[in-house]
Protein backbone atom coordinates (compact mmCIF):
# COMPACT_ATOMS: atom_id res chain seq x y z
CA UNK A 1 0.00 0.00 0.00
CA UNK A 2 2.60 2.30 0.51
CA UNK A 3 4.60 1.90 -2.90
CA UNK A 4 1.53 2.55 -4.70
CA UNK A 5 0.88 6.22 -2.31
CA UNK A 6 4.86 7.12 -2.96
CA UNK A 7 4.68 6.74 -6.79
CA UNK A 8 2.61 9.45 -8.01
CA UNK A 9 5.07 12.59 -6.59
CA UNK A 10 8.22 11.75 -8.85
CA UNK A 11 6.68 13.36 -12.25
CA UNK A 12 5.67 16.85 -10.19
CA UNK A 13 9.79 16.84 -10.15
CA UNK A 14 9.77 16.74 -13.82
CA UNK A 15 7.31 19.07 -14.51
CA UNK A 16 8.75 22.11 -11.93
CA UNK A 17 12.52 21.85 -13.95
CA UNK A 18 10.51 21.82 -16.95
CA UNK A 19 8.70 25.40 -15.85
CA UNK A 20 12.15 26.71 -14.72
CA UNK A 21 13.65 25.65 -18.08
CA UNK A 22 11.08 27.65 -19.58
CA UNK A 23 11.55 30.60 -17.87
CA UNK A 24 14.79 30.59 -18.11
CA UNK A 25 14.51 30.49 -21.64
CA UNK A 26 12.06 33.26 -21.49
CA UNK A 27 14.99 35.12 -19.59
CA UNK A 28 17.44 34.72 -22.33
CA UNK A 29 15.32 35.09 -25.12
CA UNK A 30 14.37 38.84 -23.36
CA UNK A 31 17.78 39.26 -22.75
CA UNK A 32 18.79 38.92 -26.04
CA UNK A 33 15.96 41.06 -27.74
CA UNK A 34 17.31 43.84 -25.27
CA UNK A 35 20.41 43.30 -26.55
CA UNK A 36 19.91 43.76 -30.00
CA UNK A 37 17.70 46.46 -29.71
CA UNK A 38 20.26 48.37 -27.54
CA UNK A 39 22.61 47.50 -30.41
CA UNK A 40 20.51 48.50 -32.83
CA UNK A 41 19.77 52.22 -31.42
CA UNK A 42 23.44 52.30 -30.55
CA UNK A 43 23.97 51.84 -34.55
CA UNK A 44 21.11 54.41 -35.63
CA UNK A 45 22.58 56.89 -32.92
CA UNK A 46 26.64 56.98 -34.59
CA UNK A 47 24.97 57.15 -38.19
CA UNK A 48 23.03 60.08 -37.28
CA UNK A 49 25.77 61.84 -35.48
CA UNK A 50 27.88 60.66 -38.46
CA UNK A 51 25.90 62.72 -41.27
CA UNK A 52 25.50 65.50 -39.01
CA UNK A 53 28.92 65.62 -38.46
CA UNK A 54 29.13 65.26 -42.37
CA UNK A 55 26.43 67.61 -43.30
CA UNK A 56 28.04 70.00 -41.19
CA UNK A 57 30.89 70.09 -42.50
CA UNK A 58 29.52 70.06 -45.85
CA UNK A 59 27.90 73.05 -44.63
CA UNK A 60 31.25 74.81 -43.52
CA UNK A 61 32.66 73.89 -46.59
CA UNK A 62 29.95 75.72 -48.57
CA UNK A 63 30.16 78.42 -46.60
CA UNK A 64 34.18 78.41 -46.44
CA UNK A 65 33.84 78.65 -50.93
CA UNK A 66 31.24 81.26 -50.32
CA UNK A 67 33.93 83.31 -48.03
CA UNK A 68 36.77 82.55 -50.74
CA UNK A 69 34.44 83.99 -53.26
CA UNK A 70 34.00 87.43 -51.51
CA UNK A 71 37.63 87.74 -50.43
CA UNK A 72 38.21 87.29 -54.50
CA UNK A 73 35.48 90.06 -55.31
CA UNK A 74 36.79 92.54 -52.77
CA UNK A 75 40.06 92.00 -54.08
CA UNK A 76 39.05 92.51 -57.64
CA UNK A 77 37.35 95.39 -57.00
CA UNK A 78 39.73 97.07 -54.87
CA UNK A 79 42.16 96.50 -57.80
CA UNK A 80 39.23 98.47 -60.20
CA UNK A 81 38.98 101.14 -57.27
CA UNK A 82 42.96 101.55 -57.24
CA UNK A 83 43.02 101.60 -61.38
CA UNK A 84 40.55 104.04 -61.71
CA UNK A 85 41.65 106.74 -58.84
CA UNK A 86 44.22 107.29 -61.21
CA UNK A 87 42.03 108.49 -64.00
CA UNK A 88 39.03 109.63 -62.16
CA UNK A 89 37.40 112.46 -59.88
CA UNK A 90 36.44 111.85 -55.94
CA UNK A 91 32.21 112.11 -57.55
CA UNK A 92 32.75 109.93 -60.30
CA UNK A 93 30.31 107.81 -61.70
CA UNK A 94 32.69 104.49 -61.61
CA UNK A 95 33.96 105.22 -57.99
CA UNK A 96 29.80 104.99 -56.97
CA UNK A 97 29.14 102.11 -58.72
CA UNK A 98 32.00 100.57 -57.28
CA UNK A 99 30.84 101.66 -53.81
CA UNK A 100 27.47 100.07 -54.67
CA UNK A 101 29.47 96.86 -55.10
CA UNK A 102 31.20 97.10 -51.89
CA UNK A 103 28.14 97.32 -50.18
CA UNK A 104 26.37 94.23 -52.04
CA UNK A 105 29.46 91.78 -51.17
CA UNK A 106 29.42 93.34 -46.87
CA UNK A 107 25.68 92.11 -47.52
CA UNK A 108 26.32 88.84 -48.66
CA UNK A 109 29.42 88.47 -46.45
CA UNK A 110 26.60 89.76 -43.15
CA UNK A 111 24.08 86.98 -45.09
CA UNK A 112 26.15 84.38 -44.97
CA UNK A 113 27.51 84.81 -41.40
CA UNK A 114 23.54 84.85 -40.23
CA UNK A 115 22.40 82.22 -42.28
CA UNK A 116 22.56 79.63 -39.72
CA UNK A 117 22.92 75.90 -40.68
CA UNK A 118 20.73 76.23 -43.76
CA UNK A 119 22.13 74.60 -47.05
CA UNK A 120 18.97 76.07 -48.64
CA UNK A 121 19.79 79.71 -47.66
CA UNK A 122 23.88 79.08 -48.51
CA UNK A 123 22.64 77.91 -52.10
CA UNK A 124 20.93 80.95 -52.80
CA UNK A 125 23.33 82.96 -51.70
CA UNK A 126 25.91 80.81 -53.73
CA UNK A 127 23.83 81.62 -56.76
CA UNK A 128 23.62 84.79 -56.02
CA UNK A 129 27.15 85.17 -55.41
CA UNK A 130 27.57 83.51 -58.48
CA UNK A 131 25.76 86.31 -60.92
CA UNK A 132 27.70 88.93 -59.01
CA UNK A 133 30.86 87.54 -60.39
CA UNK A 134 29.63 87.47 -63.71
CA UNK A 135 28.33 91.07 -63.16
CA UNK A 136 31.45 91.93 -62.08
CA UNK A 137 33.53 90.46 -64.55
CA UNK A 138 31.51 92.22 -67.18
CA UNK A 139 31.96 95.68 -65.21
CA UNK A 140 35.79 95.16 -65.26
CA UNK A 141 36.14 94.27 -68.82
CA UNK A 142 34.06 97.63 -69.62
CA UNK A 143 36.37 99.42 -67.04
CA UNK A 144 39.76 97.95 -68.60
CA UNK A 145 38.16 99.27 -71.92
CA UNK A 146 37.47 102.86 -69.91
CA UNK A 147 40.98 102.98 -69.00
CA UNK A 148 42.86 102.15 -72.29
CA UNK A 149 40.94 104.44 -73.87
CA UNK A 150 41.55 107.04 -71.23
CA UNK A 151 45.18 106.21 -71.36
CA UNK A 152 45.37 107.09 -74.90
CA UNK A 153 43.97 110.00 -74.26
CA UNK A 154 46.07 110.75 -71.61
CA UNK A 155 48.93 109.87 -74.57
CA UNK A 156 47.20 112.29 -76.95
CA UNK A 157 47.60 115.34 -74.11
CA UNK A 158 51.12 114.75 -73.51
CA UNK A 159 52.08 114.70 -76.90
CA UNK A 160 49.36 118.17 -77.21
CA UNK A 161 51.05 119.20 -74.27
CA UNK A 162 55.32 118.71 -75.62
CA UNK A 163 54.08 120.40 -78.51
CA UNK A 164 52.27 123.41 -76.24
CA UNK A 165 55.87 123.50 -74.92
CA UNK A 166 57.88 123.49 -77.73
CA UNK A 167 56.07 126.45 -79.17
CA UNK A 168 56.31 128.26 -76.06
CA UNK A 169 59.57 127.64 -76.18
CA UNK A 170 60.06 128.88 -79.61
CA UNK A 171 57.36 131.69 -78.77
CA UNK A 172 59.88 132.93 -76.17
CA UNK A 173 62.95 132.81 -78.11
CA UNK A 174 60.98 134.92 -80.25
CA UNK A 175 60.11 137.09 -78.09
CA UNK A 176 63.52 137.58 -76.76
CA UNK A 177 64.63 138.23 -80.37
CA UNK A 178 61.76 140.94 -80.70
CA UNK A 179 63.07 142.33 -77.21
CA UNK A 180 66.93 142.41 -78.29
CA UNK A 181 65.59 143.78 -82.03
CA UNK A 182 63.68 146.61 -80.04
CA UNK A 183 66.97 147.83 -77.62
CA UNK A 184 68.40 150.91 -78.60
CA UNK A 185 72.10 150.96 -80.12
CA UNK A 186 74.26 153.38 -79.77
CA UNK A 187 76.87 155.46 -82.19
CA UNK A 188 80.31 156.07 -81.66
CA UNK A 189 81.34 157.83 -78.84
CA UNK A 190 83.58 161.08 -79.46
CA UNK A 191 85.52 162.95 -76.58
CA UNK A 192 86.76 165.93 -77.82
CA UNK A 193 89.49 167.99 -75.55
CA UNK A 194 87.73 171.32 -75.13
CA UNK A 195 89.29 175.32 -73.69
CA UNK A 196 86.85 178.58 -73.59
CA UNK A 197 88.02 181.08 -75.79
CA UNK A 198 86.19 184.19 -75.17
CA UNK A 199 82.73 182.95 -74.39
CA UNK A 200 82.92 179.90 -77.05
CA UNK A 201 84.61 176.27 -76.63
CA UNK A 202 86.84 175.77 -79.03
CA UNK A 203 89.02 172.10 -79.60
CA UNK A 204 92.42 171.78 -77.88
CA UNK A 205 94.90 169.11 -77.85
CA UNK A 206 97.51 170.86 -75.29
CA UNK A 207 96.79 169.14 -72.14
CA UNK A 208 98.11 172.08 -70.51
CA UNK A 209 95.26 173.95 -71.75
CA UNK A 210 92.68 171.47 -71.82
CA UNK A 211 89.90 172.48 -69.59
CA UNK A 212 87.17 170.17 -70.29
CA UNK A 213 86.44 167.25 -72.32
CA UNK A 214 83.11 167.07 -74.57
CA UNK A 215 81.55 163.48 -74.96
CA UNK A 216 79.25 163.05 -77.58
CA UNK A 217 77.54 159.66 -78.86
CA UNK A 218 74.04 159.13 -80.26
CA UNK A 219 71.00 156.42 -78.51
CA UNK A 220 70.02 155.35 -82.40
CA UNK A 221 66.49 155.15 -83.70
CA UNK A 222 64.55 151.82 -83.65
CA UNK A 223 61.04 151.23 -85.05
CA UNK A 224 60.96 148.01 -82.98
CA UNK A 225 61.09 149.66 -79.54
CA UNK A 226 57.44 149.74 -78.75
CA UNK A 227 57.55 150.14 -74.83
CA UNK A 228 59.97 152.87 -73.39
CA UNK A 229 63.70 151.17 -72.33
CA UNK A 230 65.24 152.30 -69.37
CA UNK A 231 69.01 152.72 -69.91
CA UNK A 232 72.45 153.34 -68.33
CA UNK A 233 75.36 153.90 -70.08
CA UNK A 234 78.65 154.66 -68.80
CA UNK A 235 82.06 156.42 -70.58
CA UNK A 236 84.88 155.21 -68.98
CA UNK A 237 88.75 157.36 -69.93
CA UNK A 238 91.11 156.20 -69.60
CA UNK A 239 94.44 158.45 -69.09
CA UNK A 240 98.19 157.29 -70.52
CA UNK A 241 98.91 155.37 -66.97
CA UNK A 242 95.88 153.54 -67.34
CA UNK A 243 93.70 155.34 -64.62
CA UNK A 244 90.36 155.54 -65.24
CA UNK A 245 89.21 159.39 -64.92
CA UNK A 246 86.60 160.16 -62.23
CA UNK A 247 85.17 162.52 -59.73
CA UNK A 248 82.71 160.67 -58.17
CA UNK A 249 83.95 157.14 -57.72
CA UNK A 250 85.80 157.10 -54.39
CA UNK A 251 83.79 154.72 -52.61
CA UNK A 252 83.93 152.07 -55.17
CA UNK A 253 86.72 149.15 -54.57
CA UNK A 254 86.47 147.38 -58.07
CA UNK A 255 88.30 149.02 -60.67
CA UNK A 256 86.19 147.91 -63.30
CA UNK A 257 83.08 149.68 -61.57
CA UNK A 258 84.68 152.54 -61.67
CA UNK A 259 83.72 155.28 -64.58
CA UNK A 260 84.26 158.71 -65.80
CA UNK A 261 80.44 159.67 -66.88
CA UNK A 262 77.01 157.99 -66.06
CA UNK A 263 73.92 158.99 -68.01
CA UNK A 264 70.96 157.54 -67.82
CA UNK A 265 68.25 157.62 -70.99
CA UNK A 266 64.73 156.79 -71.54
CA UNK A 267 64.37 155.17 -74.83
CA UNK A 268 61.25 155.57 -76.83
CA UNK A 269 62.36 154.65 -79.96
CA UNK A 270 63.85 158.12 -81.24
CA UNK A 271 67.03 158.88 -81.66
CA UNK A 272 69.24 160.45 -79.03
CA UNK A 273 71.80 162.76 -78.92
CA UNK A 274 73.66 162.06 -75.92
CA UNK A 275 76.38 165.11 -74.84
CA UNK A 276 78.31 165.14 -71.48
CA UNK A 277 80.90 167.53 -70.16
CA UNK A 278 84.11 166.08 -67.69
CA UNK A 279 86.14 168.48 -66.04
CA UNK A 280 89.25 167.60 -63.52
CA UNK A 281 90.84 169.57 -61.07
CA UNK A 282 94.19 168.73 -61.94
CA UNK A 283 95.92 169.57 -65.40
CA UNK A 284 95.16 166.78 -68.17
CA UNK A 285 98.36 164.18 -68.90
CA UNK A 286 100.20 164.28 -72.17
CA UNK A 287 99.75 160.89 -73.88
CA UNK A 288 97.10 158.42 -75.57
CA UNK A 289 93.53 158.32 -74.32
CA UNK A 290 91.71 155.51 -74.09
CA UNK A 291 87.75 155.94 -74.33
CA UNK A 292 85.25 153.03 -73.26
CA UNK A 293 81.20 153.53 -74.36
CA UNK A 294 79.47 150.43 -71.70
CA UNK A 295 76.45 149.51 -71.89
CA UNK A 296 76.09 147.41 -68.28
CA UNK A 297 79.40 144.90 -68.45
CA UNK A 298 79.56 145.08 -72.98
CA UNK A 299 81.50 147.45 -74.49
CA UNK A 300 79.27 149.10 -76.54
CA UNK A 301 82.17 151.40 -79.24
CA UNK A 302 85.67 152.61 -78.29
CA UNK A 303 87.31 156.13 -78.92
CA UNK A 304 91.38 157.47 -78.59
CA UNK A 305 92.69 160.77 -78.60
CA UNK A 306 96.10 161.85 -77.60
CA UNK A 307 97.35 165.10 -76.09
CA UNK A 308 100.08 166.90 -76.68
Amino acid sequence: MEDQIMEPQEPKKGKGKTILLVLLGLLLGGSSVFNYMLYHKAQTSSAMAQSNIDSLSQMNLLKDSLYQMIAEEEASVASLRLEISLYQSENDSLKQILELKEQKILALRSQIGGSGGSPKKLRALKDSLEKMVVVNNEFKTQVQTLLMENEDYRAQLLANKEKIEALNSSNQKLTDKVIIAAEPNVGPVIVTPMYNKKGIDMPIYKAKKVEKLSITFDVLGNQLTEKTVEKTYNVRIKDPDGIVLSNDNGSLMDSNDVFTVREKVSFDGTQKRIKIDFKQDPKFKKGRYKVELKDGDEVKNTFTFELM
